[in-house]
């Protein structure tokens, strides 16, 4: 009847994605790799360009060291809704892929300075020390 439309509620998290959500909380920038992919190649060259620190998570080998691997990647699928890699996570939030990150790249620093503890101070250091 009426003409507001809305979007469904999101479904909850499953335990495997809270798991993830609070991994990615833990560094300032999480990228998901997977071997042979070009973009996850790319995209941690372009961060390393910059002299930005990132943690990455290969799922081949997380695949190799955890038990229940497939329940973690499902975790991690379902929480970004993207089945594709890269996966990159900045300040703890989803972004995309390898084209998200350098459409972000001429403001990356000042985002990962917002979202720092320290208001971006040891980020600055890290980064001047590249420099």
């Amino acid at each position: 009847m009426g003409g507001a439309s809305s979007t469904p509620p999101k479904p909850p998290l499953s335990e495997n994605s809270k798991l993830v959500a609070e991994e990615v909380k833990q560094h300032a920038v999480v990228i998901y790799t997977k071997d042979g992919c070009g973009y996850c190649v790319k995209a941690k060259n372009e961060l390393y360009e910059d002299g930005i620190h990132y943690t990455e998570k290969n799922l081949n080998t997380v695949a190799k060291v955890i038990p229940n691997p497939q329940d973690y990647i499902n975790g991690l699928m379902d929480l970004t809704r993207q089945r594709t890699v890269p996966q990159i996570f900045i300040c703890g939030k989803f972004v995309g892929g390898y084209t998200e990150l350098n459409a972000l790249r001429p403001n990356l620093s000042k985002m990962l300075e917002t979202c720092s503890v320290d208001n971006g101070e040891t980020l600055r250091r890290e980064y001047a020390s590249k420099i």
